[in-house]
């Protein structure tokens, strides 16, 4: 039976974390034995991996002359040309032990700390790399990393956009392309259970779903409800989600006088009852991956309101199973006015993502097979 590493950062909330925990929990753990290998304990989803895949922990914590490097490494960071897990790795990685066991196949789920630790202090037959984002987009600095990618056999991208960035930027490196598992079983049983918050049944209940971080531009959202409202409507949007920039939304809520607009609600173990319950579901990305909540969304049959980062297209098609927009508030607003004022098109989103065929996990996992079996 092949030894199978899967490695990541940590299980706290985020897309990579959600996709991994459903790969584990859909895959057949007869066929491997899995383990996954975490840096950062404590994550809300580790409880969640499944009895039959093993779990262990990196034990290490930089000293505090590492610390100290990796703060003015960051300082000299100036024109943020390095990702900072870039400079955390080079003020760790003389010092951080190597892995003890050896493997079969060892996977880094996810860049930066997991693709630098496999690269570099795990020993397997084959290694490869998984790559949920845009890496440029997400500041990586890419010819510090090229040495790093050379020690993987495969670089997986979650979507063609993503496998398409990885093949011009390293174009020596074997690449393809793998969507992230999203369990359509689990989404609809878990959406059943009930919201702790009512939705007023007199406004338009607008969901989003992300961590609250620069990549997902939830001002936009925000400023695009102020819009929305201005013009008459009755909307109030619901972010569910928890990170560094909530003290910046708070304060951009508080001045526009919008708390009976905006509700923050935080992390939420189980988000789609609300996703499930909501009018519309928006997204206001600069960039992803893939887009991993819109599929979910799209699962629920709920009518999409994305901006057009880059992999949008690849998950909906503008106006027959979504309306994709330009990035501004001003066009966030009009999407979603087009929704209010017009039930025919949403009506026609909703049957259209019905009549969508929803065999992409069975795909994915029919690629995993095939590519772990190949070793």
């Amino acid at each position: 039976m092949k030894k199978i590493l899967f490695l990541i950062e940590s299980l706290h909330l985020g897309g990579a974390e959600k996709s991994l925990i459903s790969l584990l929990n859909n895959i057949d753990l007869s066929r491997y034995d899995l383990e996954i290998l975490l840096y950062k304990q404590g994550g809300e989803f580790e409880k969640f991996v499944p009895k039959g895949v093993k779990k262990s922990y990196i034990d290490y914590m930089p000293s505090i002359g590492e610390r100290l490097k990796f703060k003015v490494f960051k300082l000299l960071n100036t024109n943020r040309k390095y990702h900072n897990a870039q400079l955390l790795w080079k003020s760790i990685k003389s010092s951080i032990p190597e892995h003890e066991k050896q493997y079969d196949i060892a996977i880094a789920w996810g860049q930066g700390f997991a693709t630098y630790y496999v690269a570099k202090k795990v020993s397997a037959l084959k290694k490869i790399a998984w790559v949920n984002i845009d890496y440029e987009k997400a500041g990586y600095f890419a010819p510090q990393d090229e040495l790093i990618y050379k020690e993987f056999d495969k670089i997986i991208g979650v979507s063609p956009f993503v496998k398409e960035e990885m093949k011009k930027t390293y174009p020596n490196n074997s690449v393809m392309f793998i969507r992230d598992i999203v369990d359509e079983v689990e989404i609809y049983s878990w959406s059943q259970q009930k919201r702790e918050i009512e939705f007023n049944k007199e406004e338009l209940n607008i969901v989003s779903v992300g961590r609250l971080a620069k990549q997902k531009s939830f001002q936009f959202a925000i400023e695009a409800i102020d819009i929305i409202n201005k013009k008459g409507h009755k909307a109030h949007l619901y972010i569910i989600g928890e990170g560094p920039e909530r003290g910046y939304l708070e304060s951009l809520i508080s001045e526009k006088g919008m708390s009976g607009q905006v509700t923050l609600l935080g992390y939420l173990e189980n988000p789609f009852p609300y996703i499930k319950d909501c009018d519309i579901y928006l997204q206001s990305s600069i960039f992803e991956g893939l887009g991993r909540t819109i599929i979910e969304a799209g699962i629920l049959n709920k009518p999409i309101v994305t901006t057009n980062f880059p992999t949008a297209s690849q998950i909906l098609t503008n106006n027959e199973t979504g309306i994709i927009v330009g990035m501004e508030p001003s066009e966030i607003a009009n999407g979603i006015i087009r929704l209010i004022s017009d039930n025919d098109l949403k009506d026609r989103l909703v049957k259209n993502l019905r009549e969508q065929s929803q065999k992409e996990t069975q795909k994915t996992l029919d690629a995993m097979y095939q590519l772990f079996d190949k070793v």
